[in-house]
């Protein structure tokens, strides 16, 4: 995803995490506070008014909203490509990763051409020789 993308939802998940946030801690804090018994929706005014009025109410906030930026940079550092090694083509049908590492999980590999006649022999028949 290019990077311009990535801007863009990152800055809608603030501003809508941000919103959603509001309404959210205000419901908590006054639930938290014994100030309702249930969760109910308020208007943004009263929100707002709460979280002038209360240093708690501003400190749950903050802290649900440092979520919704780190959730936000998350999004926009994470690769969402899967991993792709380096492959090795073996016929034009068939490829496999290339050996990376320490042989910690073994060191088997396909052989080179130019090792192939150090490996194998061979005899070639002569059909005239008879």
């Amino acid at each position: 995803m290019k990077t311009k993308a990535k801007l863009i939802i990152c800055t809608l998940i603030f501003t809508i995490g941000g919103l959603i946030n509001i309404f959210f801690t205000t419901s908590v804090h006054s639930v938290l506070s014994r100030q309702s018994t249930t969760l109910k929706l308020f208007s943004v005014m009263e929100c707002l008014k709460s979280m002038a009025n209360s240093k708690q109410h501003l400190m749950l906030f903050l802290f649900f909203q440092g979520l919704v930026v780190v959730m936000a940079v998350m999004f926009f550092f994470t690769n969402l490509r899967p991993y792709q090694s380096n492959l090795v083509e073996i016929t034009p049908e068939i490829k496999t990763p290339v050996p990376v590492g320490q042989y910690q999980h073994g060191s088997a590999r396909w052989l080179k051409d130019e090792e192939k006649d150090k490996v194998f022999d061979s005899f070639v028949l002569d059909k005239n020789a008879m």
